[in-house]
């Protein structure tokens, strides 16, 4: 996840550019939303995008990093707070980028329902009504507000905090030898 905090910050590695400009050259579509390519290692590293997911959200400026409609920039997707809007839409995973730059017939199969339509003006006056910026970056930053990725915090997110048995601390305690104690622990971590 670390690799992803770097990848999706564009921070100044060389990695990241490369993989930035042979890539993702194209900004049409958000890397996550688009079938892997790459080494192996980074297919990998982009399994792991459901769970960055879930603990990150974007700021988008560019726009071309994050999906619009079921993107993580939003508090709700889009695609819940519209729902007659976003059955209209012909490309459901493009980036923020291209949904701007392109036209209503681009991202809508015309003509619109009348609930659609509404929900078109409130999508362009609530949401998109925002300056964004081409020379600016999104910037992802976690839940918790904070912009740097930490190990620690990423785990205790995911896991969570769990009370341990106090058998367990018994176990460590106690006069045995180091592999009776490993022991122990092993078939205590069975149940």
């Amino acid at each position: 996840m670390k690799h992803l905090n770097s990848f999706y910050n564009h921070h100044d590695l060389p990695w990241v550019n490369l993989t930035w400009s042979k890539l993702y050259s194209n900004s049409q579509t958000p890397p996550q939303a688009r079938c892997p390519v790459g080494s192996f290692w980074w297919k990998n590293l982009l399994k792991l995008f459901t769970p960055f997911k879930n603990i990150i959200k974007c700021d988008p400026s560019r726009g071309n990093t994050d999906l619009p409609w079921s993107g993580s920039w939003s508090p709700l997707p889009l695609k819940e707070k519209y729902p007659h809007l976003f059955s209209f839409s012909k490309k459901q995973k493009c980036s923020i980028r291209y949904f701007l730059d392109n036209e209503l017939e681009a991202n809508f199969s015309l003509p619109l329902s009348s609930q659609a339509t509404e929900q078109l003006a409130m999508l362009l006056e609530t949401e998109l009504d925002k300056p964004w910026d081409e020379s600016i970056t999104d910037i992802w930053s976690y839940s918790s507000g904070n912009a740097t990725f930490s190990s620690k915090a990423t785990y205790k997110f995911l896991v969570g905090v769990t009370e341990a048995s106090p058998l367990f601390s018994w176990v460590w305690k106690s006069s045995n030898l180091g592999k009776h104690k490993f022991f122990f622990w092993l078939l205590l971590e069975i149940d």
